[in-house]
């Protein structure tokens, strides 16, 4: 079995490389963080990346956990990105294995509106991840899907305490668990080490340097690592790699497994 995992960037017109890249291999699950769905017409795909990738690849079934839904962003009044409609952004999840279940987890903050960015470095937006249940065969896999809140230097916040405990608090050890995305964490943060005393943290064992190309677009900055796999001990590990390709302004994660 094979995982493939990226945050693919909202502020990067990518969806053709990011549907090309997925399709180059086998993956046989999906998931992606700053993922965007049109919610009426007037929105160009540039901003509907969700569908797009879900009709550009030959995955059958589909899970998308919106966070907030927008008609554009105004930052002190000024508006700083016109959607053209309204759009919701989130995570989602693709697979041609049966979805048993899924749902959206908020851990800080409700869905809602998000039009005024003026405030976002300290007050950020809705966060959830998506907590899903996957058939292979005769058993179950779990997956968490994390977008997580933003906080300045990736050092953490109170905001990645609720994250941290919510992630705990869901994380099934009765049957195979990955929890992975983009933690929005530095590998040394106390949030990050609690995750590991309970899962095996690949970026850790494989001795990952980077998850993200080298940029500075003043909200952040890459050369860094900010993205992750964790596994429960239920997961065999065949493989597991960044890619290195800009596609993004995160790296892809790919996780070779069994279980």
């Amino acid at each position: 079995m094979k995982l493939f995992n990226l945050n693919i960037g909202v502020k990067i017109d990518n969806n053709k490389n990011v549907v090309n890249l997925i399709n180059k291999e086998c993956y046989d699950i999906v998931t992606l963080q700053e993922s965007m769905r049109k919610l009426d017409g007037k929105v160009e795909s540039l901003f509907d990346s969700c569908n797009v990738i879900k009709n550009q690849t030959k995955y059958e079934n589909n899970f998308f956990g919106a966070l907030w839904i927008a008609k554009q962003h105004r930052k002190n009044g000024t508006i700083a990105r016109d959607f053209g409609g309204y759009v919701e952004q989130g995570n989602q999840l693709l697979t041609n294995l049966p979805i048993i279940r899924s749902r959206n987890i908020f851990y800080y903050k409700e869905y809602s509106n998000f039009e005024d960015t003026t405030n976002f470095r300290e007050d950020d937006h809705p966060r959830a991840f998506i907590n899903s249940i996957i058939k292979i065969g005769d058993k179950q896999l779990q997956i968490i899907n994390v977008h997580g809140t933003w906080n300045k230097d990736k050092i953490g916040n109170e905001r990645s305490l609720l994250q941290t405990k919510a992630i705990l608090e869901n994380i099934r050890e009765d049957i195979p668990c990955i929890v992975v995305g983009d933690f929005n964490l530095l590998p040394n943060t106390k949030e990050i080490q609690s995750l590991s005393e309970k899962l095996n943290n690949l970026i850790d064992k494989y001795n990952i340097k980077s998850t993200r190309p080298s940029f500075n677009d003043g909200l952040d900055k890459g050369d860094m690592i900010c993205d992750y796999i964790f596994v429960n001990d239920k997961i065999k590990v065949n493989n597991f790699y960044v890619l290195n390709n800009n596609v993004s302004d995160h790296f892809p994660l790919v996780l070779d497994f069994d279980i």
